[in-house]
C-alpha cells in the first residue's frame, strides 16, 4: 500500500463518524438497542454486497485465533460499545460526546503498549491525565449552570472504552485478512448478537419496527451509511495499515469535527467544553508527539 494509505484512512474515518453523530443525534429518544440492531444490519447486507462485487467470500480458512479476536472484537465494539455510546448522546449533546471521545487514542494508544508490543515513549503519562482533566472539565458544573447528564458521559466513556479494547482485540486479525472481508465478519458478528440479545430480552418485535420505512430513516440511514459502511471500513483501514498508536490519534480528529459540527448547527457550546476539548486533544496529541 501506498505510504500513510493508513493514516489517510484514519482521519477520512474521524471525519465520517462525528457526520454520523451529528446524525444519530438527530434521532432523539429512540431504543439504541433499537438503532444498533438496524445500522449493523443494514451495514453487514451493504458490506456483503461490496464482497460479491468484489468477487471475494468470507475466508473460512482463517486459524481459530482469528476467529476469535474478530467475534470479541464484534461483541465489544458492535454490540456493547455502540449500544453504550447511542444510549450516551442520548442523554448529552454532540459537544460533551466529543469530548468524551478524547479519551479513545489515550486508551488505544496503552492497549497497544501492553497487548500489543507497540513502542510508546513518556508522552502517555502526559496525555492521559489531559484527557482525564478535559473530561472532568465538561462533567462539572456549578450550581444554576448549564448541566450535563453525568450518566450520559459514562455510557459514552463507556462506549470509548469497549469499541477501543475490540479494536486491540482485531488489530493481529487484520493485518492478516482482507480489509472488506474482516469488516463484514465483524460487522455480522455484532448484528447476529444483537438479533440474540433482542429476541431473550423480548424486544425484538419491537426492534424490528424499524426496518419499515418511515421518516426516522431521513437520519439513520445516511448515519449508518457514514458511521458503519464507510467509517467502519476507514476505521478499521487505518488500523491495518498504521501502527494503532497514530491511526487512533487521527481518529481523534472526530472529536474536533464534531464540535465544530455541533456549532455550525445551532447547539450552545459553553466555553468550558471548548476547554475541556482543549485539554483532551492537547492529552491526545501528547500521545503521539511524547
Amino acid at each position: 500500500m501506498p505510504v500513510w494509505t493508513g493514516e489517510f484512512m484514519a482521519l477520512g474515518c474521524g471525519f465520517c463518524w462525528a457526520v454520523s453523530v451529528m446524525l444519530f443525534r438527530r434521532m432523539g429518544n429512540v431504543d439504541p438497542w433499537a438503532v444498533n440492531l438496524f445500522k449493523n444490519v443494514v451495514a453487514s447486507a451493504m458490506l456483503l454486497l461490496t464482497l460479491a462485487v468484489m468477487g471475494r467470500g468470507i475466508d473460512w480458512s482463517r486459524s481459530s485465533e482469528d476467529w476469535l479476536r474478530l467475534t470479541g472484537s464484534g461483541l465489544l465494539g458492535l454490540t456493547l460499545g455502540d449500544t453504550l455510546f447511542f444510549a450516551g448522546i442520548q442523554r448529552i449533546g454532540a459537544s460533551v460526546a466529543a469530548v468524551t471521545d478524547c479519551a479513545y487514542s489515550p486508551i488505544v494508544v496503552g492497549l497497544s503498549v501492553l497487548l500489543l508490543g507497540e513502542t510508546i515513549s513518556g508522552g502517555l503519562v502526559i496525555g492521559v491525565p489531559l484527557v482525564v482533566a478535559g473530561l472532568v472539565t465538561v462533567a462539572w458544573h456549578k450550581p444554576g449552570s448549564l448541566h450535563v447528564d453525568r450518566r450520559g458521559i459514562a455510557y459514552a466513556l463507556g462506549g470509548v472504552v469497549a469499541s477501543a479494547l475490540g479494536v486491540i482485540v482485531a488489530k493481529p486479525a487484520l493485518v492478516r485478512s482482507n480489509l472488506i472481508e474482516a469488516t463484514t465478519v465483524r460487522l455480522i458478528v455484532g448484528a447476529v448478537s444483537l438479533l440474540m440479545v433482542q429476541a431473550v430480552s423480548g424486544r425484538l418485535r419491537a426492534s424490528l419496527a424499524m426496518f419499515r420505512p418511515q421518516p426516522l430513516w431521513r437520519s439513520i440511514v445516511p448515519a449508518t451509511v457514514m458511521g458503519t459502511y464507510i467509517s467502519m471500513i476507514l476505521w478499521l483501514g487505518g488500523m491495518k495499515y498504521a501502527p494503532a498508536s497514530r491511526a487512533a490519534l487521527l481518529n481523534q480528529m472526530a472529536s474536533v469535527f464534531m464540535l465544530l459540527l455541533s456549532r455550525l448547527s445551532g447547539e450552545i457550546v459553553p466555553k468550558r467544553r471548548w476547554l475541556g476539548a482543549g485539554l483532551a486533544l492537547s492529552g491526545a496529541v501528547a500521545v503521539l508527539v511524547g
